[in-house]
């Protein structure tokens, strides 16, 4: 279901509080694919776009940027009928941030 910024970011608030470790998933146009697991950060400067960070914050771990502005927010989350069986399921719920430039970022939630 579409869902707005501020619920995207409350929602985002919530994993980062939680210190959830999430699977992250960009993909471009080009079709370039980056894949990141680990905790999220939003940055909220004053006068600046939102950006979403996901990776650990040491200095030798990758990580995924993604602006927040100008975007369009999917979430939904996986029922049991998903899976033929649901404990293989490996994640319960996904959000899913589409760029006006056409980059996609994908974020996870395992499953608890």
């Amino acid at each position: 279901m579409k869902i707005t910024l501020e619920e995207a970011l409350a929602l985002l608030g919530k994993y980062a509080e939680e210190r959830t470790s999430v699977l992250a998933v960009v993909g471009s146009p080009s079709r370039s694919i980056a894949r990141v697991t680990g905790p999220i950060r939003v940055s909220l400067a004053d006068g600046v776009s939102p950006h979403l960070i996901v990776g650990k914050e040491d200095d030798t771990s990758d990580q995924i940027k993604f602006r927040l502005s100008d975007c369009m927010f999917e979430y939904g989350e996986f029922g049991d009928d998903d899976a033929e069986d649901s404990g293989d399921r490996r994640f319960e719920a996904f959000l899913v941030v589409g760029s006006s430039k056409g980059d996609t970022l994908s974020l996870f939630e395992p499953k608890s």
